[in-house]
């Protein structure tokens, strides 16, 4: 018999820590897996204060609609063992970091109890976003709405099939994929936001337009650049005042983004900034033993360094892979975020990653960038469909900053391509010099990402030229 591999002996030899999770999410979950995978040993206990295990809040949107069935497909269950048990209806209520143990409530029966950890992940997540304005906390609940849950969900849902009208508060991806869903079901639907762009974290404005200008299609009254003055009514919502013009609704859903849930990192005194929980290239917070993950913390972008929040489930996911290592031991890096996403608005794919134009020059950087409007195979196929990609490179470097896509087919892949070179740091020329796959059904020989790549170096060889 062959004798295992020194990583197995060393797995095998490292002591069992016990790690608490709190909060069932995508970091709780991947976090747990992390550190079990790092030592089998780990002992791990999760707390959510849910009656049921995971859900995928990017499908609300799609079970509004009807396109998933029914919200408790939304809904799924994690396998325990003997190593990792899941307590739900458990509440962390407080944590005494000094003595290592965090107090849990079991919300069926009351008792509560401490359990003691070697160490702490916090995966509590966030919370919707109520915004500032007259009649939003007044109305919470009757005819203003969040949706953050499947339950949330199937309630707007069933409201909505009973409404003829409603607005939609946010210009985001989940706000419009929302505000059409509703659209769908047959409402007469208005979304608003204060800034004018679509999606402007994320796209430039030239980029945004085409966004815009496809929701107006689908029939949505859009009211970008104005926001909300009011939600007003008797008892209940009956109409919302937007740039100053009255407009009768039967309810409002609230999708101005998300805010982190701290309340319990902020008792136990770890360092928060921004409203998030502030976190180191472990992902440890400023109490040793303890990290945090997903919307609840402040981490980095991996451009430049910058503090950055992102609210997205891949970040979390390998903010996790991370702080699971670490919880149980080891010794892993968090490289940063790029806040690479995909939305579908309606008909078309939205992709971004990095900086958009906007972002990069707060953040100091000189922009180059290259725009292509173009198709997404040979224009003689008869699927061929528009695509516009843009990139951006920092001007002084030539390292690629950030890209953004929008289209009915294929954005996604090219974003990742991008994104896989602001991780590597490629400069323009080097990516210029990609290798991409090509056949009809599928792509284009001279790939939009490629037309924009030259387009970008062109810009950026004629300041060279002028310097």
């Amino acid at each position: 018999m062959s004798k295992p591999s020194t990583y197995f002996l060393i797995i095998l030899s490292k002591e069992a820590p016990h790690i608490v999770i709190i909060g069932l999410g995508t970091g709780g979950l991947y976090s747990s897996r992390a550190a079990q995978r790092f030592n089998r040993r780990t002992q791990i206990d999760i707390y959510e204060k849910r009656d049921y295990h995971m859900f995928s809040p990017c499908g609300i949107p799609y079970a509004i609609e009807g396109k998933v069935k029914d919200f408790d497909d939304l809904k799924h269950a994690v396998p325990t063992t003997r190593t990792l048990q899941i307590h739900l209806k458990h509440e962390a209520m407080i944590v005494d970091p000094e003595a290592k143990r965090v107090k849990v409530k079991n919300l069926e029966t009351g008792e509560e109890s401490w359990v003691e950890y070697d160490s702490l992940i916090l995966a509590t997540g966030s919370k919707p976003k109520i915004l500032p304005v007259p009649g939003a906390n007044e109305f919470l609940g009757k005819g203003i709405y969040s949706v953050s849950t499947p339950e949330d969900g199937e309630l707007v849902r069933d409201i909505a099939l009973k409404s003829k009208a409603c607005a939609v508060i946010g210009g985001g991806a989940i706000g419009m994929e929302i505000a059409l869903a509703l659209k769908h079901l047959g409402l007469d639907v208005h979304i608003t936001k204060r800034s004018e762009p679509a999606l402007p974290r994320n796209v430039d404005p030239d980029m945004g337009t085409i966004l815009v200008d496809h929701i107006k299609e689908k029939g949505l009254h859009v009211h970008f650049g104005k926001g909300i003055d009011s939600i007003n009514g008797e008892d209940v919502v009956e109409s919302v005042t937007i740039g100053g013009e009255l407009i009768p609704v039967d309810f409002v859903v609230m999708a101005a983004g998300v805010d982190s849930n701290i309340d319990l990192a902020e008792k136990m005194g770890i360092v928060c900034e921004r409203g998030s929980i502030k976190t180191d290239e472990r992902m440890g917070t400023s109490i040793p033993n303890v990290y945090a993950i997903g919307d609840n913390c402040l981490s980095y972008n991996m451009i430049d360094k910058s503090p950055a929040r992102i609210a997205l489930a891949t970040t979390a996911y390998r903010q996790a892979m991370v702080a699971g290592v670490n919880a149980a031991g080891g010794e892993a890096v968090y490289d940063g975020t790029l806040g690479t996403f995909v939305s579908y608005v309606g008909d078309l794919e939205v992709s971004a990653t990095g900086y958009n134009t906007p972002g990069a020059e707060r953040a100091g950087f000189e922009v180059v960038s290259g725009r292509a409007n173009t198709v997404n195979k040979p224009n003689w196929m008869p699927d061929a469909k528009e695509i516009s990609i843009k990139i951006l490179a920092d001007a002084e470097t030539g390292k690629l900053l950030g890209g953004h896509s929008i289209g009915s087919e294929g954005t996604d892949w090219r974003i990742n391509m991008i994104a896989l070179g602001i991780r590597n740091g490629m400069t323009l020329r080097e990516f210029a010099s990609v290798e991409l796959a090509y056949c009809p059904p599928v792509s284009e020989l001279y790939d939009p990402l490629l037309m924009a790549t030259d387009v970008a170096l062109r810009k950026l060889d004629a300041k060279r030229r002028k310097r």
